[in-house]
């Protein structure tokens, strides 16, 4: 027995390693399905499979999981700008007129991404708890892109890579950029301008 009770955060952490062996094991036995089940699923198998879904992804909205046939985006990058501690209103007032959009007093989702000719542009959306559930995904080391969003739902593109983004685990494998406004192990919430108070820049 531990000398030290463990906390609710330790004890929900055990859990989840417990259940990732579990999604493992059935990995390595060869059945495991990320896909609708099969016919012949077990009960049990069809238990596991839903377990290994739910550890897949950290769900959020526009995640891609409600409807998979929806078009998604790919993004080398994301970061949040609004009003915070580290950021002047005036501060955050001279971001958004450059990026040519009203400071809205939510803020606003910065997308890296391209064009449809390859270009990068950065994407200002109103995106805001899609970023925020992106950023905790990616924070974790896994891979994924969000939902395009509607056209309503995109205030400006703007050439370039505006800002200092967390680079997506996608990204950063395929081309070794790994540049991120904060380090990954810290909550994606902390990326919402902390670095872009002081320069909005162009990685283009």
């Amino acid at each position: 027995m531990p000398d030290i009770d463990p906390t609710e955060a330790e004890y929900l952490r055990q859990i989840e390693l417990l259940a990732h062996d579990v999604a493992n094991r059935a990995l390595d036995e060869g059945w495991l399905s990320f896909h609708p089940d099969p016919d012949d699923a077990t009960p049990l198998q069809r238990a596991v499979n839903a377990l290994a879904r739910q550890l897949r992804h950290h769900h959020f909205d526009d995640d891609g999981c409600v409807d998979p046939d929806a078009p998604l985006v790919g993004l080398a990058g994301a970061l949040l700008v609004r009003p915070t501690r580290v950021m002047t209103e005036q501060e955050y007032i001279d971001i958004c007129e450059r990026l040519g959009v009203e400071a809205r007093p939510q803020g606003w989702a910065l997308w890296h991404t391209w064009d449809q000719q390859g270009r990068r542009i950065t994407m200002v959306t109103t995106r805001i708890s899609t970023t925020e559930g992106m950023l905790l995904t990616w924070s974790k080391g896994r891979h994924m892109m969000p939902v395009k969003p509607p056209r309503a739902a995109v205030a400006a593109t703007v050439k370039g890579w505006l800002g200092p983004a967390v680079r997506s685990p996608g990204y950063a494998a395929e081309t070794g950029v790994s540049e991120a406004a904060v380090a990954a192990s810290e909550s994606p919430c902390s990326t919402d301008g902390s670095s872009t108070a002081a320069v909005l820049r162009d990685h283009g």
